[in-house]
């Protein structure tokens, strides 16, 4: 089960990846747009808002289609999320939804991961599987920000940082491709 962890974890590190940098960013971003830092709370509620919409609407879907695909669309749907976001115009309300559609497509994409984690392991070893995919995959939510904080410390702008890391996303629906699950 060696290419199975590996792929899986691969995918779970750098589809997380985008979704911590929009999440610890957001704060920096909003006040950098020329809004209060307060204004930022706001922006993170909707980010959470979608996100957890996207989580259930998943949930409810994978009951007519397939976890993979759902999942990998979603992942897709991600990285194009996480490049918009990097081209936000200073609105606070459009930024809002633009937060809100990126919380769900990269909230579904955990999701989906999730699932698809737990299914890629037979029953004898799907904790340690899952335990080891998530929990080595965790380390894209610590680097995200460090490595975000690298890139605009270097001066690259918010679109080819935001681009950068959403590649992470699109990076992982490729690599699910090479995964095979029983029942689709």
């Amino acid at each position: 089960l060696a290419a199975t962890t590996a792929i899986v974890t691969l995918a779970y590190f750098l589809h997380i990846t985008p979704f911590y940098f929009i999440i610890k960013w957001i704060p920096k971003i909003v006040v950098d747009l020329g809004f209060a830092a307060s204004s930022a709370a706001g922006i993170v509620v909707w980010t959470n808002t979608g996100g957890a919409l996207g989580g259930g609407l998943f949930g409810l879907l994978t009951q007519r289609y397939g976890v993979k695909p759902l999942t990998i669309g979603m992942l897709v749907l991600s990285a194009v999320m996480v490049t918009v976001f990097g081209r936000t115009p200073p609105d606070l309300q459009r930024l809002s939804f633009i937060c809100a559609a990126a919380g769900f497509c990269t909230n579904a994409g955990i999701v989906g991961l999730y699932a698809m984690i737990a299914q890629a392991f037979p029953t004898h070893v799907r904790a340690f599987g899952t335990g080891f995919a998530i929990g080595t995959g965790r380390g894209g939510s610590v680097l995200a920000p460090i490595a975000a904080g690298f890139l605009f410390a270097a001066g690259y702008s918010l679109q080819t940082v935001a681009l950068t890391m959403a590649l992470g996303s699109l990076v992982a629906a490729g690599i699910l491709l090479l995964l095979r699950l029983e029942g689709g």
